[in-house]
């Protein structure tokens, strides 16, 4: 099988001491490409410098180390962090969206539980940057909770980008599913989806939505699935989503991954230009 773990977050510090293990353990798995998300000024700094193979490497190691899967990137600006958002920042965004390699602007929306930004500053960053993503031709990757009848008249008013986007980590139940897909989201599946208690709501979504509109995600380091609950999430253990929503929805893994993997493909892949590479992606073999 070939997966993608179309939202995680390698840059984090947390994978400082073993950020080439963890990829090659996610190879071992079956996941040969994976989107990493940076969501704050800090973190594009990081995730910039993981775009150059050499960082990769082990501390006091010096050379290009042959990395095991395609590393793909999103920029964009969390709604925690939407009280940064400035002149300057929304340029220096833009930059950072044209570099090779970078598939998506994300992850953006609005986040009313934690309201770490005022939401009149929310609702401004994540318009600016729909209007953004259509400019730079790139799908979006949403983050929404506990504000999506908000979230979903500005997308309504604003409009998706024509490339589409993923609503990452999908939490809502059949109704809010519908009309995320009627507005032209693929909905992306994660750990929450195997946990044992709450999830009643988010596994009907996941057993109505259409297969090819379907994604896997991490959200690694955070959210680890069931049996690994409690650990730190890493790209390898998309394989157990997939295994859990395989049997949930009652089709055959490779089915499901293949489908998936073609949905991810299809939404975040660059286009190559003349038969070449990925352009700007990070792709070697062990």
């Amino acid at each position: 099988m070939s997966l993608w773990d179309t939202h995680c977050h390698l840059a984090d510090a947390g994978f400082d001491g073993d950020r080439l293990e963890t990829a090659a353990r996610a190879a071992a798995a079956g996941v040969h490409a994976t989107v990493v998300v940076a969501a704050d000024p800090d973190a594009w700094d990081a995730a910039a410098r993981l775009a150059d193979p050499q960082a990769w490497a082990p501390a006091g190691e010096g050379g290009s180390p042959r990395l095991p899967l395609q590393i793909f990137f999103a920029y964009g600006l969390h709604p925690h962090e939407a009280r940064l958002a400035s002149d300057a920042l929304w340029l220096d965004l833009k930059t950072r969206l044209a570099a090779p390699g970078v598939v998506a602007l994300g992850e953006i929306g609005l986040d009313y539980h934690y309201d770490h930004s005022p939401r009149r500053l929310q609702r401004d960053a994540f318009e600016r940057q729909l209007t953004l993503a259509a400019e730079c031709g790139l799908p979006v990757i949403l983050h929404e909770r506990e504000a999506a009848v908000d979230l979903l008249a500005m997308l309504r008013s604003t409009g998706l980008p024509p490339r589409g986007g993923v609503w990452h980590c999908f939490s809502g139940g059949p109704q809010l599913a519908a009309e995320a897909l009627d507005l032209g989201f693929h909905l992306g599946f994660g750990g929450l989806v195997t946990f044992r208690r709450g999830t009643e709501a988010v596994r009907l979504a996941a057993l109505e939505c259409p297969v090819e509109r379907m994604v896997l995600e991490t959200d690694a380091p955070y959210l680890a699935p069931v049996p690994y609950r409690g650990r730190r999430n890493e790209p390898a253990f998309v394989a157990g989503v997939l295994a859990f929503l395989a049997e949930w929805r009652g089709v055959p893994p490779e089915a499901l991954a293949l489908a998936t993997s073609r949905n991810a493909e299809a939404l975040f892949a660059p286009r190559p230009a003349s038969g070449s590479p990925p352009a700007g992606s990070v792709r070697r073999s062990l």
